[in-house]
C-alpha cells in the first residue's frame, strides 16, 4: 500500500537520508551461538499482531529452535487491542486478494510454539490501567476508543520485558486539514471519508462497522490519491456484487455494494502517468472489470510521462497498458484516470448542504529537473528535487467537477500510543506519524538509542511497501535483535531490562479478575471458528462470515 497517491519516485525519506539501512536478511536458517548469553533473558513484547508482528515473533522464535542451549532462553508475548489478530491482513487487504492473505498462516505456526503467547483484546496507551478514559486518538468520522478492551500502561508491562517491539501499524488517516469540507476539516461535509474508513468498514473493522455508508442515488465518486489502496476502493465499488459474494466481505456490506448506483469513478492524482504508485498487476485487474469502460489518458500527457520515465521497464509497461482505452458497449459504468489535480476545496450540495456536490481542482504543473523541463520560478528553485525526480505546483487556475462521494487516498500514519499523561513516553515523531527510530532501534529526540526497544513495519518506516517487503523487513529487525542480545551484551542496544519480571504482567492478571476478557490463542481459535460455522449456516458459500463488532466476538467466549 502506497502512503501519498503519487509518491516521489527515488527520493530517499528525509528522516532516514543520512542513517543507515536495514541489513539484508540472513538465511532462515541461521542459529545463534550454542553458547548461553550472559545478557540474560530474552522476554520480548510485541504490540501488535499485523504481518510485521507475526513475522518478527516467527523469525525470533525459528532462530532459536527450543531444543537448543538458549531455546528455553526465549519468551514472546503479542499484545492486540481487538479480540482479532492479522491487523492489515484481515482489516486492510482487499477481500478479492484472498492469495495476499496466505501470510497468516505464520501466526498459526507460533501457536504451536509454547514460548508465544497472545493477549487480545488488550489496549496499550499512556493510561493507567484503572482508567476508562479516551486512549486512543478518535476523529468525528469513528469515535471508537475500544471500550471493551483491557487497558494497560506501557509502565504496567515493561519491567517484564528485556525488549518492546512495536508493529502496531497506521491507523490513522493523513488528514487534509486544509480543504474545505474535508474529513479532517473544521466543517466536513457527508460522503466526503478517508480511504482507512472506507476499507475498514468494507472489511468489517469493529472500529468503522457502523459508518452510515449508502451507495443510493451516488453516480459520481472521486477517489483522491493514485496508489494501490485508490484502486483496491475503486476495485470493489465498480465490480459486480456477484463477483464479490464469494470473498469475506459481510452480507450486510454485499447488500449496500448491490445498491450502488455509481456511473462514473475518478481516481485523480496530483501529478502525471509517470508518476503514479499503483502497480501494473493493480491496473490490469481495474480494467478487466466487467461492463466498465475506460477511455484511456490524454496523448500529450502520455507523450510527457513516456519522456520523464524514460528506460524504466517496469514504467513503460505500465504506461503502455494505461494509453489503451478500454470500451465496453455493454457497460454503463466509467472508470476514469485524472491527472495534475489537487483538491482546492469540496463543495456542498446545492440539494442539501450538508453533503458533498463538487470539488474544485487546483490545476498543477509538473517540475523536474529533466532537461525537457522549464526551470522552475525563482521562488521555487528550492522545492525543486534533484536527480530525475518529479513534484507537482499549482498553475493558479481550477476546474469544478461534480462528486457525489470523495474518497480520501491520501496515506495512512500511525497513533503515538502515549502523550501528556506521565509514564514512560513513547518517542514519535508527529510529523511523519511514526515511532523514531534508526534502522529499528527506537531513538529519543536527540537520536539516542534507547536500549531494548524496536520497531518495525508501518509504525517504524511508514505506510510503504507490500507483505514481502515487511516480512523482510521483519526478519533482518529479528536477527539485528538478536545480535544485540546475545552477540553484543555490552552494546548500546542492549536489553531494557537484563533481568526482567518473570510471569505476566500483574496489572493483565488483576483486570482480569476484575472481570476483564483477554483473549488467548485459544479464545481466538474459538472465534475463528464460530465466523466459520457463521457462513456454513448462512449458507452463502463463504469461508467465513465475519463478526463486525467485538461484542459479537466477545460473547463467543462467555
Amino acid at each position: 500500500m502506497i502512503p501519498r497517491p503519487a509518491r516521489l519516485r527515488l527520493l530517499v525519506s528525509p528522516s532516514s537520508a543520512h542513517l543507515p539501512s536495514l541489513t539484508v536478511s540472513r538465511p532462515f536458517t541461521r542459529k545463534l551461538s550454542s553458547s548461553r548469553s550472559d545478557n540474560g533473558e530474552l522476554k520480548i513484547a510485541i504490540i501488535g499482531s499485523g504481518p510485521s508482528g507475526f513475522y518478527t515473533a516467527s523469525r525470533i522464535l525459528n532462530s532459536i529452535p527450543k531444543d537448543t542451549p538458549n531455546g528455553d532462553n526465549v519468551q514472546v508475548h503479542m499484545y492486540e487491542r481487538l479480540p482479532t489478530p492479522y491487523g492489515l491482513v484481515r482489516y486492510g487487504v482487499a477481500p478479492d486478494h484472498p492469495e495476499v492473505k496466505n501470510c497468516q498462516h505464520k501466526f498459526d505456526e507460533l501457536s504451536s510454539d509454547p514460548r508465544f503467547k497472545f493477549f487480545g483484546n488488550v489496549l496499550l496507551s499512556s493510561q493507567p490501567s484503572s482508567s476508562q478514559t479516551e486512549s486512543t486518538p478518535s476523529t468525528a468520522l469513528s469515535p471508537y476508543t475500544y471500550p471493551h478492551a483491557v487497558r494497560l500502561s506501557f509502565d504496567d508491562i515493561l519491567p517484564y520485558y528485556s525488549t518492546l517491539i512495536l508493529t502496531y501499524g497506521a491507523s490513522l488517516s493523513n488528514p487534509l486539514s486544509s480543504v474545505s469540507g474535508s474529513s479532517s476539516s473544521s466543517n466536513p461535509l457527508k460522503n466526503v471519508l478517508p480511504a482507512l474508513g472506507l476499507v475498514s468498514w468494507y472489511n468489517s473493522h469493529p472500529a468503522f462497522s457502523d459508518l452510515p455508508i449508502n451507495l443510493e442515488g451516488i453516480e459520481e465518486v472521486s477517489v483522491i490519491g493514485q496508489g494501490n489502496v485508490a484502486l483496491d476502493v475503486a476495485r470493489i465499488l465498480l465490480k459486480p456484487v456477484k463477483s464479490l459474494s464469494q470473498t469475506d466481505l459481510s452480507d450486510d456490506v454485499l447488500d449496500v455494494l448491490s445498491k450502488s448506483t455509481i456511473k462514473r469513478l475518478r481516481v485523480v492524482g496530483r501529478r502525471g502517468p509517470g508518476q503514479v504508485a499503483f502497480t501494473t498487476k493493480e491496473f490490469r485487474e481495474m480494467i478487466s472489470i466487467p461492463n466498465v469502460s475506460y477511455k484511456g489518458v490524454n496523448q500529450d500527457l502520455m507523450e510527457q510521462a513516456k519522456d520523464m520515465v524514460g528506460n524504466e521497464r517496469m514504467r513503460k509497461r505500465l504506461l503502455s497498458l494505461m494509453e489503451k482505452p478500454v470500451s465496453n458497449d455493454q457497460g454503463d459504468k466509467e472508470f476514469i484516470l485524472d491527472f495534475l489535480k489537487s483538491p482546492k476545496g469540496f463543495i456542498p450540495s446545492s440539494r442539501d448542504r450538508s453533503k458533498v456536490g463538487e470539488i474544485e481542482w487546483n490545476i498543477n504543473q509538473l517540475l523536474s529537473t529533466t532537461p525537457s523541463t522549464p526551470t522552475p520560478p525563482l521562488s521555487q528553485v528550492s522545492a525543486v528535487p534533484s536527480g530525475n525526480e518529479v513534484i507537482a505546483r499549482t498553475t493558479g487556475e481550477t476546474v469544478t467537477q461534480q462528486a457525489d462521494l470523495i474518497v480520501e487516498s491520501v496515506g495512512y500514519r500511525s497513533e503515538p500510543l502515549t502523550g501528556e499523561h506521565g509514564g514512560w513516553v513513547l518517542p514519535f515523531d508527529v510529523k511523519r506519524g511514526r515511532v523514531r527510530n534508526v534502522s529499528g532501534r527506537v531513538v529519543d529526540k536527540d537520536g539516542v538509542v534507547i536500549p531494548g526497544i524496536y520497531a518495525a513495519g508501518w509504525a517504524a518506516r511508514g505506510p510503504v511497501g507490500v507483505i514481502a517487503s515487511t516480512m523482510h523487513d521483519a526478519y533482518s529487525l529479528s536477527d539485528q535483535l538478536l545480535d544485540d542480545h546475545f552477540s553484543n551484551p555490552s552494546s548500546t542496544s542492549g536489553p531494557l531490562n537484563p533481568n526482567p519480571e518473570q510471569g505476566i504482567p500483574e496489572a493483565l492478571t488483576k483486570a482480569q479478575r476484575q472481570g476483564g476478557i483477554v483473549v488467548d490463542l485459544e479464545g481466538w481459535e474459538k472465534i475463528d471458528n464460530a465466523e466459520r460455522e457463521r457462513a456454513k449456516i448462512m449458507g452463502n458459500g463463504k469461508e467465513r462470515e465475519k463478526f463486525r463488532k467485538v461484542e459479537e466476538m466477545l460473547a463467543v467466549l462467555s
